[in-house]
């Protein structure tokens, strides 16, 4: 096992205060935030395992299925609203991790999808009458649904499927990129204290 020295230490720091460079004191708030966020251990959305995951995703989707499409919106509006106030955090946190991506993309990103991901207001039921009778449109949820995450977008991925996928009435289990999994989790535990704030 080859002994690695103080200039190859160096070196790597140098390496890695070079990829932060574009976010000067952002970068370094990040990673203090990624510090503290692996503090926390499991709890709060996230579980040990993929069963163990799986098995609480079900349990909450047939308790969500009592919530209606008004719950739904409460729920998502109250996402929406964390999600905003902890877009720079995210942002931060994710470039911290990964080195990749630009810190003002990353905040853009997870910006945009807070405000823009499709939610309950384009599951209004429809109906339709003519000659031939009348259809009712009424969209109904699959379950739970399994989602994988990138390194690249981890938070503004996590942002826009958990909008998109609970609006439909659905309940998600991330697997998360091994390169984004602090950033992921810390997502996945604001996201589970905003729905149940709502």
């Amino acid at each position: 096992m080859p002994i690695v020295s103080d200039d190859d230490i160096q070196a790597i720091i140098d390496r890695v205060r070079s990829r932060l460079g574009d976010v000067g004191d952002a970068g370094l708030a990040g990673t203090r935030e990624l510090e503290e966020a692996s503090k926390s251990q499991l709890g709060d959305g996230i579980y040990p395992t993929v069963d163990d995951a799986v098995n609480a995703s079900s349990k909450a989707f047939r308790a969500f299925q009592s919530v209606g499409l008004d719950g739904r919106r409460r729920i998502i509006d109250s996402i929406r609203t964390t999600m905003l106030a902890e877009a720079e955090r995210l942002a931060r946190m994710a470039h911290a991790e990964t080195g990749l991506g630009r810190y003002a993309d990353k905040v853009a990103k997870n910006t945009l999808v807070t405000t823009k991901a499709p939610g309950p207001e384009d599951l209004e039921t429809a109906t339709v009458t003519g000659d031939q009778g009348m259809m009712v449109t009424e969209w109904a949820p699959f379950g739970v649904i399994g989602a994988i995450t990138p390194t690249t977008n981890p938070t503004s991925t996590i942002i826009n499927n958990t909008i998109s996928i609970l609006s439909a009435g659905n309940s998600v289990v991330f697997n998360v990129h091994p390169g984004a999994k602090r950033v992921s989790a810390e997502n996945v535990r604001l996201l589970n204290r905003a729905i149940q704030s709502a």
